[in-house]
Parts: C-alpha cells; structure tokens; sequence
C-alpha cells in the first residue's frame, strides 16, 4: 500500500506549478522526475520516508542543510528551502521522535528562525540546551568559502553524530568543482556555505543522505547527473564561461525529484505521517501560510521573482495551502 500511496504524493508533488521564465522551459519538472523514477525504481518520498525509518530512532539526531545565497540579489535566502526544512524538522519530532539541526548561512540565520518557530516546533537557543532536551530544533550557522566548508562538515558530524543527512535546496557542484544558479550562472565559493562537504563525511562514517532538489544544481541531483546535462538547456552549457553546465555531481543515497523543493519535503513529511500513522506529523495549511510569512517578513525572498513576495518559487500562498490540503486527503484517505 505504502508504495502505491507514494506513486500519488511524488506525481502531486511533481505537477508543474511554478512558472517559466527566461530560458527556464516548462515541462523539465516532469523530466526530472521521470529520470529520478528510473533510477531508482521505486517512488521517491515512499524512499526517503523507509529510509528515515530503518535509519533514524527516538532521540536521534537528523541535520538538514538548506539555504540559498547569492549576493547581491539573495543575501537572506529564498521562500523555497528553508519552509520544507522546518516542516520536515516538525514531522521528525512527531513521527519518529528525532531531533533536528538545521544548517544555513550565517546571514540566513533569522529568517530560517523564525520559520521553525512559525512550524510550531521547539527552537532551542543554545547547543548545551539542544543536547539536553527532548522535542528539539537547533539552528546552526555554517561558514562561508571552501576551506571553511570541509572543517566544518567534520566538525558538525562529530558534534552531533546525526543519523541521516537531509539537503533541500541547496548547491552542489559540477564536474570541475565549479557551483551555478539554475540559469547557468557562476556562485562563487567564498560566497556561501559549501554544505556538499559533509557528503565526504556522511560517506566515512556511513550516514543516510537524502538529497531534495528542483533545478538540476541541488545536492542530491547527482543520481542522474547524465540525465539533467541532456534535460536542461545549461545542464552542460552554463554561461560562466568555465563549460561545465549547472548539472552538479553530487549524489545522495535518495533522491526526490520535486517541482518545488518545499513540495518535496512536505512530500517526504505526507509519507512519514502514513507509515506511522500519525497524520498530524504533517503541518496545516494554516501553518503553511505562518511559515511562508516568517520566512518573507524576515528578509527573504520569492524565488522566481527575487521580491519579498508571499510566494514560494512564483506560486502563491494559497496555492501551497491547497497543497498540504491535497497531501491530508491522500495519507487520510489511505486508511479508509
């Protein structure tokens, strides 16, 4: 039944809403998926959610790494990102007990905050306060540049000894090490928080990681590099000048391909409240709105538009609201 049920959540969280524009084709979000699906064989937020299971207990600790930064135009971040990293944090704590942190740059620190307030978890303040209490959410700071990036990653995995590792939204690199916006330009490194080293360590010490992305750049999109290279007009081609395409390489152990990554996200939270029966582990459409006004009344910005917009990739409020609606009626539904 599980698998049945996740053929419906990924082929909803891949309907095409978001728009075009500029050289960004409509369709490539079915593209993704259906490359995704081939790859490995099964649906792919009924995946991540088996996964989390096997791999995460009561008490455990799951990092999730979000956060866009692009100076000068996303000095705070985007709507999409860091509202999934908050929902799935809530959904963790519900269904399967766990702690989260949740790790973004420094400057997107607040917003990302605010977000999980507005989710309706327990942030906690202090790293002593986060080992010593139940229900928990801390939110970390991960530094800028490359050098800074690979210390880190090893610092975070041996302070936390995280169970799985959860990338949403967040940058990997090409084939010549080099990261891109989904329009083919170059993010330099110093720049932003080069999260993709803690693939190295996720990999020595055998952690789970999930990667949930949308545009071909994210981590995670590894597991069908060849394919996004093919699918996109800069999947091989970037406009850098360094020709190597936004297509990144790196690979997670599950992939969930989304048409918005928040949608993926709330995908993988629809298939953990199923599997555990615990329907409320996904938030309401009344918390969708509280999350997406945090993260924009903060600082950050809709995606599609880079405008302090109530929109999550140039879809509106109420369109995510229907969403989470459509998400409750299909786990509800499941058990009928």
């Amino acid at each position: 039944m599980y698998e049945r049920i996740g053929n419906n959540i990924d082929y909803l969280c891949n309907f095409q809403m978001k728009a075009g524009h500029g050289n960004i084709k409509r369709g490539n979000t079915k593209l993704f998926f259906q490359a995704a699906r081939n790859k490995q064989k099964a649906p792919l937020t009924y995946l991540a959610a088996r996964e989390l299971m096997r791999n995460v207990g009561k008490g455990d600790t799951v990092l999730i790494v979000t956060g866009v930064r692009n100076d000068p135009i996303l000095l705070q971040g985007e709507s999409d990102g860091p509202i999934g990293a908050a929902a799935l944090a809530r959904t963790l704590d519900i269904a399967l007990g766990a702690k989260t942190v949740i790790t973004v740059e420094e400057s997107n620190l607040d917003v990302m905050r605010q977000v999980v307030k507005a989710s309706g978890v327990m942030l906690r303040d202090s790293r002593d306060e986060f080992v010593s209490q139940e229900h928990a959410v801390y939110v970390d700071a991960f530094p800028l540049g490359e050098e800074a990036g690979r210390e880190y990653a090893m610092k975070l995995v041996e302070t936390y000894e995280p169970k799985a590792i959860v990338f949403t939204e967040k940058h990997g690199p090409n084939a010549l090490g080099v990261l891109h916006t989904v329009t083919g330009r170059r993010i330099k490194k110093e720049d932003i928080a080069n999260a993709y080293f803690l693939l190295d360590q996720a990999e020595r010490k055998e952690i789970l990681t999930i990667g949930v992305g949308d545009g071909g750049n994210e981590i995670g999109n590894g597991v069908i590099y060849e394919e996004i290279r093919q699918i996109t007009d800069y999947g091989s081609v970037c406009v850098c000048g360094c020709n190597g395409g936004i297509a990144t390489v790196s690979k997670t152990d599950v992939f969930v391909a989304a048409s918005i990554s928040n949608w993926g996200m709330y995908g993988i939270c629809a298939m953990l409240a199923l599997m555990t029966n615990k329907e409320w582990a996904l938030h309401g459409p009344d918390t969708e709105r509280d999350m997406i006004e945090a993260c924009i009344h903060n600082g950050s910005v809709d995606g599609t538009s880079n405008r302090p917009l109530l929109r999550v990739d140039g879809t509106s409020v109420e369109s995510g609201q229907s969403f989470i609606t459509l998400l409750h009626e299909i786990i509800h539904n499941a058990g009928l």
